[in-house]
C-alpha cells in the first residue's frame, strides 16, 4: 500500500508511520513537509474538543483524548482513499421547437469529502490512539445540550468546525470542515486488544478502517470578503482554505 511506511536510508528500518515526514537528500533541496491527512480542532478550541475542560470551564488534567492532543488531531498513519469532486448547478431552459437546451449558471460548490483509511493497534501507544480517535468522533459530532450545558453557559453550541489538512500547501490547506458522518469499522476477522484508561479496559481491533465524511464549512463573511477568483486561480490564495 502506497504511503504505509517511510524507510530510513541509512538503517533501512521502517520509521513510526505516525512520525514519518517527507525528506529529500538528493541534489534538490526540500523542506520537511508533513503531508499526512489530518483533522484537527481550530486554534483556541483544542481544550473543548479534547475534553480538557469540564462543564464549568475548569481545566482537567486527564482526558481520554490526550493522545490526539499530543499528535495534533486525527492523523491517518497510512495513505487514505479520498474522492475529490465538485458540483456546478445550471438551470436548463427549453425553448419550444428547439433541438438544444440552454443553460444558465446558478452556483458552484465543493461536495463532501469521504476519507477512508486504515488504523492499527499493534502497540500500546497505537491502541490508546485508536481509542482516542473512536471517542473523538463520537464527541465532535454532538452539540452542547442538557443541564450541564446550561450550567456552563454553552447550551445550544453546535458541533465544532474543524480543520482538514492534506498533501501540503496547495492540497488542502487549513480547510474548514464539519463532520457529516463517520464509519468506524469493528471487523470480526481481526484480534482485539485491551486498551486501558484510568483503570478501565476497552477492547480495540488490531486493524480497522475508518471513514469520515467531511463537508467544507465557510462563513458568509469569509466568502464575501476574502474570496478572489483571480487570486485563487493564480495560486495566491493557497492559504485561505478555499478548494
Amino acid at each position: 500500500m502506497a504511503g504505509e511506511t517511510e524507510f530510513n536510508q541509512e538503517t533501512q528500518t521502517p520509521d513510526n508511520p505516525f512520525d514519518s515526514l517527507i525528506s529529500r537528500t538528493d541534489s534538490t533541496t526540500f523542506k520537511d513537509v508533513d503531508w499526512r491527512a489530518r483533522i484537527r480542532p481550530k486554534r483556541g478550541g483544542e481544550k473543548f474538543a479534547y475534553g480538557l475542560v469540564d462543564s464549568k470551564g475548569e481545566e482537567q488534567k486527564d482526558s481520554i483524548l490526550k493522545p490526539l492532543q499530543d499528535r495534533g488531531g486525527i492523523v491517518y498513519p497510512f495513505t487514505p482513499d479520498i474522492f475529490l469532486q465538485a458540483s456546478v448547478d445550471y438551470n436548463e431552459a427549453q425553448q419550444h421547437g428547439s433541438n438544444y437546451p440552454f443553460y444558465t449558471f446558478i452556483s458552484s460548490r465543493p461536495t463532501t469529502l469521504p476519507i477512508t483509511g486504515v488504523f492499527t493497534a499493534n502497540t500500546i501507544e497505537e491502541g490508546q490512539y485508536m481509542l482516542a480517535v473512536f471517542h473523538f468522533l463520537r464527541s465532535v459530532t454532538k452539540a452542547y445540550y442538557g443541564d450541564a450545558a446550561v450550567t456552563g453557559g454553552y447550551y445550544g453550541t453546535p458541533p465544532p468546525v474543524l480543520l482538514f489538512e492534506y498533501l501540503g500547501e496547495f492540497g488542502f490547506n487549513k480547510l474548514p470542515v464539519i463532520i457529516r458522518n463517520y464509519n468506524f469499522q469493528l471487523p470480526a476477522d481481526v484480534d482485539y486488544v485491551p486498551v486501558k484508561f484510568k483503570g478501565t479496559t476497552t477492547m480495540m481491533p488490531t486493524e480497522t478502517s475508518v471513514m469520515i465524511e467531511l463537508a467544507p464549512q465557510y462563513t458568509y463573511r469569509k466568502t464575501r470578503k476574502r474570496f478572489d477568483l483571480n487570486a485563487f486561480t493564480s495560486g495566491k490564495q493557497y492559504n485561505q482554505g478555499f478548494i
